[in-house]
């Protein structure tokens, strides 16, 4: 009896699975997917679904640069992918009137609302203005001056003796996730959450983060009504996507409420609470002008949030998966930071003395940027054209055609980087004379290119620069092996499954 069933489900799953291998064999003369009637190219995406930025990658350079993905007919579900740095720079510097996020964005991206992420012409200048202020303010700098070397050496670092003492097995994505949300929370809301405490308590922000980024991703997924069905519903991802937003929404407005509360009492604290984005909305400064909405608030700080917090996590976590690979790396980017930096004895640790002296840190910086171009934090970025047009590379675009720029498939391209760019080689960012190597942002798209470049990038690099380096003057980190080690399908490319290591005592 028990035979007969399993037999009755194994002739169904073995036709499926079949099946689905011949369609993934169906591939044109040159290699592309075969464009279905009714599916159109649906079939070679769901079969290549669990390695889905590789399999990109491939059709990308096989298209050179550019190939057109149909979707199911009649759900708008085309789009142009590119990777070649002409089209970037003529869609994303040259034409930005032309190529705007637009209403399909909105769509996809209601819950972020009117942030300088999802905006466009004017809300977003507004945005950008206060965003660009507040990063550039003497303020700032002398906060986060004091704040990264604080929570670094009181918060992560003790993680690390103490995993390294215990000799437990930790999940390395999770302690940068953690950092960066403390991080962010002191930067954006005057508040430090210490959720990089012994003990490892929940975050529940940066779990409605991942839920949020998830859900949002398979809206450019599944056909525009499947997921209204499914918020309709309230089943799937949607609801996963509501529930998120609800508490990130919750999170937020208690934050505001902590600093209006303290504004109120006249509280002056220390840096957790000293210069931060919430508290210039709140008392009108000079850089945000009147106090919005809470709603306007809210948007955008969650948008700087997640900015600090995710790529700054996924950098790192990145950064060390490719330095357990690459040991010669490491030792080099070691010989430099005892060569160059002033360093302070706390304990048996050893600490940079000066954030400033991270700025002399070529090597380690040229190590970031192969990681980065390898593992971009947003591995797309999508525009709408508003008319018809022609880009460099000859394709032709239609009007509300959404152009998909594959930042992850940029850094995997032999027309770009060379025969060589799929080795770790941060010799390939420093010129003759030792110094760093300036790449166009077209070409090198991880902090995007155009108007709407990332403007927390200084900041990234001396926060991950100062994590690495206190880091890598105390302790190795030993990726566990047989981990499989793959993106996960999200907005943010971050591990799907962690990054498992163990942490020892160096010398």
């Amino acid at each position: 009896m028990i035979e007969a069933m399993l037999l009755s489900y194994l002739g169904p799953f073995l036709l499926a699975t079949s099946f689905l291998y011949v369609l993934r064999l169906l591939l044109n003369h040159n290699g592309m997917p075969w464009n279905w009637p009714l599916l159109g190219m649906t079939p070679t995406l769901l079969t290549s679904f669990h390695d889905m930025h590789n399999q990109i990658t491939v059709f990308v350079e096989r298209a050179g640069g550019t190939f057109l993905y149909r979707g199911i007919w009649f759900t708008n579900m085309d789009f142009l992918v590119t990777s070649d740095p002409e089209n970037v720079r003529y869609v994303m510097n040259t034409n930005t009137s032309t190529y705007i996020k637009g209403s399909e964005w909105k769509k996809g991206f209601d819950s972020f609302g009117d942030s300088l992420y999802s905006s466009d012409f004017e809300a977003w200048k507004h945005n950008r203005k206060i965003f660009h202020a507040f990063l550039n303010h003497h303020e700032f700098h002398q906060s986060i001056a004091k704040i990264i070397p604080t929570q670094t050496g009181k918060g992560l670092i003790p993680l690390f003796k103490h995993a390294a003492e215990a000799e437990q097995v930790v999940d390395l994505q999770d302690l940068f996730v953690r950092h960066s949300f403390d991080l962010a929370s002191i930067v954006v809301c005057g508040y430090n959450p210490k959720s990089l405490s012994i003990g490892l308590p929940s975050v529940p922000f940066s779990k409605a983060m991942d839920d949020a980024w998830k859900a949002t991703f398979f809206r450019f997924v599944l056909p525009e009504s499947m997921w209204k069905l499914q918020r309709w519903l309230q089943i799937g991802t949607e609801k996963k996507l509501r529930d998120a937003w609800k508490a990130l929404d919750d999170i937020l407005a208690e934050y505001i409420s902590m600093q209006r509360q303290q504004l109120k009492n006249g509280e002056h604290h220390n840096v957790d609470e000293g210069f931060n984005f919430l508290k210039c909305y709140l008392t009108g400064h000079e850089l945000t002008g009147p106090t919005p909405t809470d709603k306007l608030m809210r948007d955008n700080a969650i948008h700087m949030m997640l900015a600090i917090e995710d790529t700054s996590s996924t950098v790192l976590t990145w950064f060390f998966w490719n330095l357990s690979k690459n040991p010669h790396i490491l030792n080099k980017i070691r010989e430099e930071l005892t060569r160059n930096l002033v360093l302070k004895e706390e304990g048996e640790l050893r600490l940079p003395l000066n954030l400033k002296e991270v700025s002399k840190l070529v090597y380690l910086h040229a190590a970031l940027c192969e990681t980065l171009r390898l593992f971009p934090p947003v591995p797309f970025e999508f525009r709408t054209s508003t008319k018809r047009d022609t880009l460099p590379s000859g394709n032709r675009v239609n009007e509300k055609l959404k152009v998909m720029i594959f930042s992850y498939a940029m850094g995997r391209m032999r027309s770009i980087w060379g025969d060589d760019c799929h080795e770790f080689k941060p010799e390939r960012w420093i010129t003759a004379e030792g110094r760093i190597k300036r790449e166009p942002p077209s070409k090198f798209f991880a902090f995007i290119s155009g108007p709407r470049i990332y403007l927390g990038k200084d900041f990234a690099f001396t926060l991950t620069k100062a994590t690495i380096a206190s880091i890598i003057l105390n302790y190795d980190v030993e990726v566990v092996p047989g981990q499989n080690v793959i993106p996960k399908h999200s907005l943010i490319l971050q591990m799907k499954y962690g990054l498992m290591v163990r942490i020892k005592r160096w010398n």
